[in-house]
């Protein structure tokens, strides 16, 4: 294999670098081989806490390789992606240390039929993710790419987002070991040691400047971080007792205009006959591969989107509250064969987007 191709394959890496993932915490570990690209998962780096299924890690490496694929087409080459048994026993992972290399989840392996995508590495690099106020626009899914079969994306209406957000905000502070997760990658001052690394800074969380100052030794000092989960905890039971008692807001009828910024479901459909061996061992009811595979197709509409000049806020928080998700499946009116795996906003921007740090940055 030519030092060229070597080149193109650590290229392609540092595009999918960029690529998404819950608080940003870049859960891959890659080694380049003379033939093929091998990623593994970093222990420390997965919410073990707020992701017990492993979605939202599953979800963020089929973005991280669909990624790749956008690198490899823009070089005229294509990849042939090949799921491991380890992908299937992430719950033998441990929970805290490094990657295993000899344990990757998944094996890339280049080939020279290009893959056929609209997308360029420029794409990847100047998606943005935007957590600010978003302003309407006109619907993602006119022109976007065809989804798998088995996916679909759904609209939920403004008023019952808005309270699905508090909702899973709520459970969110409420749960302790799942708040304590999130605080672990708050990166709240630039003289946090990982502020241009990864996790989530005061300028992605839009934080207004003296609020960032007040809470960034939270994140960092034992005592206030204690004293401030705890406090977080009582609020967050208190709000989240009060939103379950209340219905969601009423459906608009039928033909009423949908207010507000774009707000979108990925549902993937669970398998039928075939695959359900392997649907029924998986947390999510989906073989791993395939939520891999809707990483993927999640991967292509943000892009899409940044396409169009528009930036997306992930609300995973909404899938991780049962008592949120169970209200989202009650507006969607979903079946028990469909899964919620992605909820996030759609719209213009109102003010610059901060880039988000990343490890890949720090590397040549």
């Amino acid at each position: 294999m030519s030092s060229t191709h070597d080149h193109d394959l650590h290229a392609w890496v540092r595009t999918a670098g960029r690529a998404p993932s819950a608080h940003n915490t870049q859960p891959w570990s890659v080694r380049v081989l003379d033939d093929r690209i091998e990623v593994a998962v970093v222990p420390d780096r997965v919410l073990a806490a707020g992701d017990p299924s492993f979605r939202d890690l599953l979800l963020s490496l089929g973005a991280w390789v669909e990624c790749v694929a956008v690198a490899a087409a823009a070089d005229g080459r294509g990849v042939t992606v090949e799921p491991t048994p380890h992908l299937d026993r992430l719950e033998d992972l441990p929970v805290r240390g490094p990657a295993d290399p000899a344990a990757p989840v998944l094996v890339l392996r280049p080939h020279a039929t290009a893959y056929a995508t609209p997308f360029s590495p420029r794409d990847v690099d100047e998606r943005r993710t935007d957590r600010g106020r978003l302003d309407p626009a006109p619907d993602l899914r006119a022109d976007l790419p065809a989804l798998p079969p088995w996916l679909v994306l759904l609209q939920v209406d403004d008023p019952a987002m808005r309270h699905l957000v508090r909702l899973g905000t709520a459970w969110t502070a409420s749960r302790r070991a799942v708040a304590a997760e999130l605080v672990r990658w708050l990166r709240l001052s630039p003289t946090h040691p990982r502020y241009a690394r990864d996790g989530m800074t005061d300028r992605m969380l839009r934080l207004p400047p003296v609020v960032a100052r007040v809470a960034a030794p939270l994140t960092r000092r034992p005592a206030l971080h204690d004293a401030a989960l705890t406090v977080a905890g009582w609020a967050g039971r208190a709000v989240e007792a009060v939103l379950r008692s209340r219905p969601l807001p009423p459906a608009p009828g039928p033909g009423e205009p949908l207010e507000g910024p774009q707000h979108l479901v990925l549902v993937a459909r669970t398998p039928g006959v075939l695959g359900a061996t392997e649907a029924l061992d998986a947390r999510l009811g989906l073989p791993p591969a395939d939520v891999v595979e809707a990483g993927r197709a999640l991967q292509r509409t943000w892009l899409h989107a940044g396409r169009a000049g528009l930036a997306v806020a992930p609300h995973s928080e909404v899938v991780d509250s049962p008592h949120a998700v169970a209200g989202l499946r009650r507006r969607l009116g979903l079946r028990r064969s469909q899964v919620a795996l992605a909820v996030f906003s759609v719209g213009r921007s109102t003010a610059p987007v901060p880039r988000s740090p990343r490890l890949a940055d720090r590397t040549g």
